[in-house]
């Protein structure tokens, strides 16, 4: 997943020194390629909890407000039950999970919409101005935040998928 941002750095640098139809064929390349790293490491993220999901690209963000939190909804439920973990505790690790998949899921929506701008509406240019560009009021600088977001609260939720032993 790293390798494919390096990809959209490089692509990145290319657009802001090229001029023209060329520089916005970078820019859509870059932010492509911003994309796939985040998405890539969400799927990863998921498939570590259900091996057989088949995540699509737009559907990502429902797997990890819905089938995701369900999964440690019912675990949380069972460890309480059972005394391994304290209510209060269940309920930490619920909100974190909670709002980390949000968070996560927030990112994707943008990202996926930033993706299909980059793929099929070529006559929506790539907007550049001084050291950036936007496509779709989205800038470089954001596009590029995509995957450190995923992996700061991808890194929260497998803490707590692999205390409660869930992965």
């Amino acid at each position: 997943m790293g390798n494919l941002h390096l990809v959209g750095t490089t692509l990145s640098a290319e657009a802001k020194k090229s001029g023209g139809d060329i520089a916005d064929a970078f820019g859509r390349s870059a932010c492509n390629r911003y994309y796939y790293a985040a998405y890539l490491e969400v799927r990863d993220l998921l498939v570590k909890f259900k091996s057989d999901w088949d995540i699509k690209h737009a559907k990502a963000p429902e797997y990890l407000e819905e089938n995701l939190q369900e999964i440690f909804r019912r675990e949380i439920k069972r460890q309480v039950r059972i005394q391994l973990l304290t209510r209060a505790d269940g309920k930490k690790i619920a909100s974190t999970v909670s709002s980390s998949g949000s968070a996560i899921a927030q990112v994707l929506r943008v990202a996926y919409k930033v993706r299909v701008i980059s793929d099929y509406l070529p006559d929506e240019l790539v907007m550049f101005d001084q050291a950036t560009f936007h496509l779709d009021s989205h800038s470089e600088g954001e596009a590029k935040a995509w995957l450190r977001t995923v992996e700061t609260h991808k890194g929260r939720i497998l803490k707590y998928g692999k205390e409660l032993e869930l992965v």
